[in-house]
């Protein structure tokens, strides 16, 4: 009987001490879930944010809480907490431990001290990829006529994009993220920047907010082909004052009142609120959407923009640059500069009405119409700055929404795209996803590399 009451002690006290080394296996498996789980979402504010070790500790904290809700280590382990940020790889490391007591291996006082310890340690740390880049982004979306019963959701869409990008609660001077916003028809409502652009300097300004497109300029003795690039606006100095034709042009006042241009910026409230007011307007000249997108990430308009708004260099490695070109159609306009052209009417000549001719001085630009199709004069120019765009460096996402994947629209913003950047949209649902994917993908694409 002896023996078998110190067998049962014995069996007691292995089940016990099984039993204890299994509640501190599991309370490691919750500490590393929660581990995980903390530094991945530490990592996400990094990639968006500069936080400080303040914001840091209290973001861990709090997702502790939220996923060890209960755990009696809760306490302990928030206390034990440690991280490590290393900004030259871009990379968090999270640590943390607690102990547990133990309830079977102390049988009377006296297993503790002749089996084992009356609390078992457990610790476990996790590395996290976050991105070390800041990111410049250009929103460039159609608001033509043709997409008067679909604004909100291309507001929802855009919503979507920048909540991910710059979440609420992000300040200005925190984010990482800076977008630009550019809604295009007919051209692209610059606001106060238009009159600059348009050589306002020198009286060239016509008075409209409606910015188009600038051609190359031959003064004679030299040919400028600036057209597909993105040359700064006052890049002729050959003469004082210089062309009117080397400066951008107007021609149009069909661009959306409301849909004014927003240069680069981190400020969320400034993006959510002149997304709420797109509106509607006007014909399809994609290439000059295409234009001020790449003008507002070009460091050669850095004089255009406020301070906030400067482009960085191109060779800032610690840049990466972006564009979204979105479109629900096909374009069907352009502009050129008329020095001269032809008027013809009915003219009192000699005691008679007569119809003439005569060729008469200009010097405006005038607005083309043209049918729409895949080799027409806007397409072909979007075409070519897109790939003025991706040669200086800047990753292309091109959406096309729409059902007909053959239509011009479509194969425009299919050439448009980086490798494997082509999205196409045919419903509301799937337009807000477009945009959603694609501000998760240059999340991956910044953290990743």
């Amino acid at each position: 009987m002896p023996i078998f009451g110190v067998m049962v002690i014995i069996m007691v006290v292995i089940a016990g001490a099984a039993f204890d080394v299994s509640r501190t296996v599991n309370a490691r498996e919750k500490l590393s879930f929660a581990i995980d789980a903390a530094a991945l979402s530490v990592a996400a504010d990094l990639s968006t944010s500069v936080m400080s070790d303040d914001e840091i500790t209290q973001a861990i904290s709090d997702s502790f809480r939220a996923n060890l809700e209960g755990a009696e280590f809760l306490e302990e382990a928030i206390e034990n907490l440690d991280f490590e940020v290393d900004s030259d790889n871009g990379t968090i490391r999270v640590t943390s431990s607690a102990m547990l007591d133990t309830y079977f291996i102390d049988i009377g006082g006296y297993g503790k001290s002749t089996l084992g310890p009356d609390m078992l340690a457990f610790g476990t740390s996790a590395q996290v990829t976050y991105s070390r880049f800041d990111v410049e982004l250009a929103l460039v979306v159609d608001v033509t006529g043709s997409m008067r019963n679909d604004m909100d959701t291309l507001r929802d869409a855009s919503d979507g994009l920048v909540d991910i990008l710059i979440p609420e609660g992000t300040s200005e001077d925190d984010s990482k993220v800076r977008i630009s916003l550019v809604p295009y028809s007919q051209g692209v409502n610059l606001g106060s920047y238009a009159d600059t652009v348009k050589g306002d300097e020198y009286g060239f300004a016509d008075g409209s907010v409606c910015v188009t497109e600038r051609q190359d300029y031959d003064d004679g003795s030299d040919t400028y082909e600036v057209k597909y690039t993105d040359d700064a606006y006052d890049y002729y100095d050959a003469t004082d004052p210089p062309a009117r034709q080397s400066f951008y042009g107007g021609g149009s006042n069909n661009c959306s009142s409301d849909s004014e241009m927003i240069p680069l910026t981190a400020d969320r409230d400034t993006l959510i609120d002149a997304i709420a007011v797109l509106d509607d307007n006007g014909g399809t000249a994609g290439q000059t959407g295409v234009v001020w997108g790449w003008n507002s990430l070009s460091p050669n308009y850095a004089n255009l923009w406020p301070a906030d708004s400067e482009p960085e260099p191109y060779t800032n490695d610690d840049v990466l640059k972006f564009a979204i070109i979105m479109t629900d159609g096909d374009n069907n306009r352009y502009y050129e500069f008329v020095e001269e052209e032809e008027q013809c009417g009915w003219r009192y000549i000699s005691g008679r009405w007569r119809w003439r001719c005569e060729t008469v001085s200009v010097q405006d630009w005038d607005e083309k119409s043209q049918s729409a199709s895949f080799s027409n004069t806007p397409s072909t120019d979007q075409r070519a700055l897109c790939e003025a765009m991706k040669d200086a460096g800047i990753d292309i996402f091109g959406v096309y929404f729409g059902d007909d994947e053959s239509s011009s629209g479509s194969r425009n913003m299919q050439s448009c795209s980086s490798d494997g950047n082509y999205y196409q949209a045919t419903s509301a649902d799937e337009l807000i996803a477009a945009f959603a994917n694609i501000a998760k993908k240059i999340q991956q694409i910044y953290v990743s590399q």
